[in-house]
């Protein structure tokens, strides 16, 4: 299991896998046109990662847009980290960022799908979101 850094570009999200701390973090906008080239090694060290967890794990999912095929591996991404909630002294807290009523909804369907409780942070402006990290 390794740690995973992916750098933010116009079209692909940044990607912060820090297995040794318990944290992931996707920021920015998801509009990938192969989305199964770039999430397909997140999701393996993903998976890596949640076979053997930290005690708590943070994820911070703050994207500004994303197109379909990427909320498909997002919901994958979250059905995967779903997991890390079922075994014994393993905590998982997930904190969607939202910008506008658009990404509020989907925080929303997400919570729906997700056995972890989701929590829906509003932010303001571009800044905002980088006080909690």
């Amino acid at each position: 299991m390794q740690s995973l850094q992916i750098a933010e570009t116009a079209k692909s999200p940044s990607i912060n896998l820090d297995c040794e701390n318990g944290f992931l973090e996707i920021r920015g906008r998801s509009i990938i046109e192969n989305t199964f080239a770039f999430y397909e090694p997140v999701f393996k060290e993903l998976s890596e990662y949640v076979a053997n967890p930290q005690e708590r794990t943070v994820v911070h999912l703050a994207l500004d847009y994303y197109n379909t095929s990427s909320q498909i591996w997002i919901y994958n991404i979250l059905k995967e980290l779903n997991k890390i909630n079922d075994l014994p002294g393993k905590k998982i807290e997930i904190i969607w960022y939202y910008s506008d009523s658009d990404l509020l909804e989907a925080g929303k369907d997400f919570q729906n799908v997700s056995k972890v409780p989701i929590t829906l942070r509003e932010v303001k402006n571009a800044d905002d979101d980088d006080e909690d990290f």
